[in-house]
């Protein structure tokens, strides 16, 4: 990984130095906006990048018909997980990433052969920046709660440790099943705008190279859920959804294929290091993460 990638993914807050040992990979300590920003994105392989890539380890779809501007009619392909996709065309990968050598995949594990795209720029700030904003307990409990009715066949933890002095807030639970231990991660902000100004002004910002799934709930709600994308260290698989409410609460959640396990306090108090590298894939399908959209919408 190089400057220029970092740069990439920084966005709402600085991204740690450039390293070159594994040694000081693990001692960057977890910076979850720059996982969530940083590193390349998975598209569509087979169609945006033309390398065959399985589906039940990164849940793709093929890209949907191209328009000259964002349009959200109804969608003229249907996928697995439901939702159509945003009608607006894909983004054009600049290249394909590659695990750094400082820390690459285990032994055995495959090394995927993922396109990059451009990770753009939002136009509209957040009001309050997603990770600043305090949950209480009580939404927390419900929220756990809902992520266990919604995926009865996954072994759901409870509450992941917090660094007591982290400034970044967030809510995660371990997702166990044969295939090993993954983790969903909640955090929330507010936004100042209408729910489809952010899901639109947000359509990019995770680098995905082609558009996201959406679909509007009765009350105005929009959920969007973005591509699986890879970050360091280990080859980390990682993907976002986002739920913005009409009254101005935007919940993120983001699916990751390492959990608890996987992660020590830093000696940089307040954040966390990588140790383990996770399971090769994700812990849900994007059929199973899309339950959890509308359910905590509710909950909230």
């Amino acid at each position: 990984m190089n400057i220029e990638d970092e740069l990439r993914g920084a966005l709402d807050i600085s991204a740690p130095p450039p390293t070159t040992t594994l040694d000081q990979v693990m001692k960057r300590g977890r910076r979850q906006v720059f996982l969530q920003r940083a590193g390349a994105m998975i598209g569509v392989v087979a169609v945006v990048a033309g390398v065959g890539i399985g589906a039940a380890t990164l849940n793709q779809a093929s890209p949907p018909q191209q328009a000259d501007q964002p349009s959200f009619g109804p969608a003229t392909v249907e996928h697995a997980v439901g939702w159509p996709r945003v009608d607006t065309p894909p983004q054009k990968p600049y290249g394909t990433w590659s695990p750094a050598s400082t820390a690459p995949p285990p032994a055995g594990r495959p090394i995927l052969a993922m396109p990059r795209c451009d990770i753009k720029q939002r136009k509209w700030a957040m009001k309050v920046h997603a990770g600043s904003l305090t949950l209480n307990d009580e939404y927390v409990r419900k929220w756990i709660g809902t992520v266990r009715e919604q995926l009865p066949e996954v072994e759901v933890s409870e509450l992941s440790p917090r660094l007591d002095k982290s400034s970044y807030l967030e809510y995660a639970v371990d997702l166990t099943d044969s295939g090993g231990t993954g983790s969903v991660r909640l955090t929330a902000g507010r936004f100042a705008g209408t729910p489809l100004e952010y899901a639109d002004d947000n359509i990019w910002t995770s680098g995905d190279c082609v558009p996201p799934y959406r679909t509007t709930l009765p009350d105005g709600t929009i959920l969007q859920l973005h591509s699986v994308r890879a970050a360091e260290p280990f080859q980390t698989l990682l993907q976002v959804m986002e739920v913005f409410r009409p009254d101005g609460l935007m919940l993120q959640l983001e699916l990751a294929n390492y959990g608890s396990k996987d992660m020590r306090p830093a000696a940089q108090e307040g954040y966390w290091e990588r140790t383990g590298p996770g399971r090769a894939n994700l812990p849900l399908t994007e059929e199973q993460f899309s339950r959890l959209g509308p359910a905590i919408a509710e909950v909230a």
